[in-house]
């Protein structure tokens, strides 16, 4: 019946803010069965036991960060790899009817995620990568207090202490560490500027634990799971035979810690051995909005 029925209004608004784009949804709930009745409720005979309308309201605030890494004839690739290069093929300032851009650069340039080919033969190509790992709830853990980055060269953020602040960060909102799926580590002050020759690289024995566990995707700020120096590539090895998605070169240095949800998406590049990623960090929280003061009906004198 229409008098049970529960109403809502729901007003949306954008707002746009230095850390992102915020979508912010007010909603206004009448609770129950008699407050949706309201002052009306008494001319039609329905039992009124408290004349005002109980008004809860609660704003969720949605944030998006873009994790993205921008490109451009600066971004540093790997020592001997193509840079990026985009020129001008028609210009309207030239008389073209339209502006076309050549773009020439390698696969692993910025924000991207490996494929398995990537170091090994015959290993999938980028466009087999499962989507389902790349959106979802995702957690960033920042391990620059786990790792010596004072030092040069620095070494990786080994197992036990990633583990343990894993398993701290899912307790603190009452979840088990093995219900995350998708985890992004944050190793760095700033983003990169210049190609780092002392990236350490991921603990392959994490990578491992963290597929053994159900995990789907790892992401770093670093430009590669494994540092320049290695010849085995061992945190790449452990991801493929784990099953979990390779995302580097992220920008995260303003993100803070805990969950959220991630869109990762790779090229759709048929063959390749990776492909740029624009990676979107989208994080929810809920404010109350004060009860505005009760709406009383006016008494008529007789």
């Amino acid at each position: 019946m229409p008098s049970r029925s529960r109403l809502c209004s729901l007003l949306i608004s954008r707002r746009h803010s230095r850390s992102g784009s915020r979508l912010c949804c007010c909603a206004a709930l009448l609770t129950s069965s008699s407050d949706v009745r309201g002052l009306g409720a008494r001319r039609k005979g329905f039992p009124v036991t408290d004349a005002r309308v109980a008004l809860n309201r609660a704003q969720v605030q949605t944030t998006l960060h873009d994790l993205t890494t921008p490109v451009d004839a600066l971004t540093p690739p790997w020592p001997g790899d193509q840079p990026f290069r985009r020129a001008s093929r028609w210009s309207i300032e030239a008389g073209d009817a339209v502006n076309v851009d050549t773009v020439t650069t390698t696969t692993h340039i910025g924000t991207h995620i490996d494929a398995p080919s990537h170091v090994r033969s015959g290993g999938h190509s980028i466009d087999r990568t499962p989507l389902d790992a790349c959106i979802g709830d995702c957690l960033i853990v920042d391990v620059r207090p786990l790792v010596g980055v004072s030092t040069s060269p620095h070494g990786f953020a080994p197992l036990t202490l990633v583990r343990s602040r894993i398993a701290a960060l899912a307790r603190g909102v009452g979840r088990e560490a093995s219900s995350i799926k998708r985890v992004l580590l944050r190793h760095r002050d700033a983003p990169v500027s210049t190609w780092d020759g002392q990236t350490p690289g991921l603990d392959p024995a994490f990578v491992q634990w963290f597929g053994d566990h159900g995990g789907r995707l790892i992401g770093i700020d670093l430009l590669s799971f494994d540092p320049e120096t290695s010849k085995m590539l061992p945190a790449h090895s452990a991801a493929i035979d784990a099953g979990v998605v390779m995302l580097e070169g992220l920008d995260l240095t303003r993100v803070p810690e805990g969950f959220g949800d991630l869109i990762a998406l790779p090229a759709l590049w048929i063959g390749a051995d990776a492909a740029p990623v624009r990676a979107v960090f989208r994080r929810e929280a809920v404010c109350s909005i004060p009860t505005p003061n009760p709406i009383i009906p006016t008494r008529r004198n007789p």
